[in-house]
Parts: C-alpha cells; sequence; structure tokens
C-alpha cells in the first residue's frame, strides 16, 4: 500500500502497481481541486483497490454524494 499526499486530499493506493498511479495522477489532482458548491469543501480522501483488466474500485470520502459524484465523472473506474 502507497499513498501520495495532494494538497489536502488523500490518495491510497491498495494496489501496488505503478503503473495505474501514474495513468490517474492527472485525474486525480483535477479531483483534489473540486470543491463542493453546497458546502465549499474539498474532497478528503481516496482509496483505489486493485486493478484487473483495465478497472479499479475506488472508495471516496467527501462532504456529500454531489463532490463524490463530481470526483468519480473525472476519475472514472477504467484506466
Amino acid at each position: 500500500m502507497s499513498a501520495i499526499q495532494q494538497e489536502s486530499m488523500k490518495i491510497i493506493f491498495e494496489d501496488r502497481e505503478t503503473t495505474l498511479r501514474e495513468r490517474l495522477r492527472p485525474r486525480l489532482e483535477r479531483a483534489a481541486d473540486l470543491r463542493c458548491a453546497e458546502h465549499g469543501k474539498q474532497v478528503v480522501a481516496v482509496t483505489i483497490h486493485g486493478f484487473d483488466n483495465g478497472w479499479f474500485d475506488a472508495m471516496w470520502t467527501t462532504c456529500c454524494e454531489g463532490l463524490t459524484e463530481q470526483a468519480v465523472a473525472i476519475v472514472k473506474k477504467r484506466c
């Protein structure tokens, strides 16, 4: 497991492949810049689980479902 601190968003990769980290880095940086229009908060954290045939699972920690949906739309589940 490895972690990257991007501004205030904590990013944890439970998959040890560095290629996933590098592929997702630009998208995760964009997600880290998001702010909830309703609450004014940023994404707190994301944990990326596994990588199989281009698919991965992500668990987001945010202030609300709306911010989670915005982050997911940027990062998506296929890489």
